[in-house]
C-alpha cells in the first residue's frame, strides 16, 4: 500500500513538472509575439498622433507661410527643395540641433523588400530629425501643384534610424496638395487597403490603412 502511494506521488511529481515545463516553454514562446504586438501597437498609436499633428500644422501653414512657398518656386534659385524645407520643416517638428549629415547611410525600402526607384514620388535622399528622435523625409514634387497633384512628398520612419526601414511596417507618408494633406493610399476603399496592404506589397497604402483602424 505504501509503494502504492509512493508510486503516486511519483507520477504526480512528474506530471506537475510537465505541466511547469509546457507553462514555461509557452511563456517563452509568447513573449517575442507580445514584444511585437506591442511594439507595431506603438508604432501605429505614433502615426495616427504624426497625422493628427499634421493636419493641424498644415492648416497653420496655409495662413502662415504659403505664400512664401510661392514666391521661392517664382524665384529663379535653383535648389528650391532645400529652401522650400527650410520653411516647412518647423510644421514637420524637425530638430534643427541634430546634424541631418548623420543621416547619409540612411537607407529604406518597400515592405516588400524592393528597391524604390529613384523616379518615384516617395524615393528622396533629403531626410532630417523630429525632435522626439524619429525621421522626417521630404521630397518637393511640382510648382505647378493643385488640389488633385501633389506639391510634396513627407516620410515619417517611426523608429528612427532603427530598422526595418520599411515603407508599410515603421515607414508612413503624406503627400501635401495646395488645399490639403492625404495620407498614402488615402485614394482607396477599405477593401483595396486590406488587399493592397499585404506583406507581399509595397506597402504604399498601409499609411491609410492604419488611419482607418486596420490591424498589422
Amino acid at each position: 500500500m505504501k509503494n502504492n502511494i509512493k508510486t503516486l506521488k511519483a507520477f504526480n511529481m512528474v506530471e506537475i513538472m510537465i505541466v511547469v515545463c509546457l507553462l514555461v516553454t509557452t511563456v517563452i514562446l509568447c513573449i517575442p509575439t507580445i514584444f511585437n504586438n506591442s511594439k507595431e501597437a506603438k508604432i501605429i498609436s505614433g502615426w495616427k498622433r504624426i497625422y493628427a499633428e499634421m493636419q493641424s500644422n498644415f492648416e497653420v501653414f496655409n495662413v502662415s507661410d504659403a505664400d512664401v512657398i510661392e514666391k521661392i518656386c517664382r524665384s529663379n534659385v535653383a535648389q528650391k527643395e532645400p529652401e522650400i524645407f527650410k520653411v516647412i520643416s518647423p510644421y514637420l517638428n524637425v530638430d534643427l540641433s541634430r546634424n541631418p549629415n548623420t543621416l547619409k547611410s540612411y537607407h529604406y525600402k518597400f515592405k516588400n523588400g524592393s528597391q524604390i526607384p529613384m523616379q518615384s514620388m516617395v524615393f528622396t535622399r533629403f531626410f532630417s530629425y523630429q525632435e522626439n528622435g524619429n525621421i522626417v523625409g521630404f521630397k518637393w514634387l511640382d510648382c505647378e501643384c493643385s488640389e488633385k497633384v501633389p506639391c510634396a512628398t513627407v516620410l515619417f520612419d517611426m523608429n528612427g534610424i532603427e530598422k526595418p526601414n520599411r515603407i508599410g511596417r515603421d515607414i508612413f507618408g503624406i503627400y501635401i496638395y495646395k488645399n490639403r494633406i492625404e495620407a498614402f493610399g488615402a485614394e482607396f476603399t477599405n477593401d483595396s487597403l486590406e488587399r493592397s496592404c499585404s506583406s507581399h506589397s509595397n506597402g504604399m497604402s498601409c499609411s491609410e490603412y492604419y488611419l482607418r483602424g486596420g490591424k498589422f
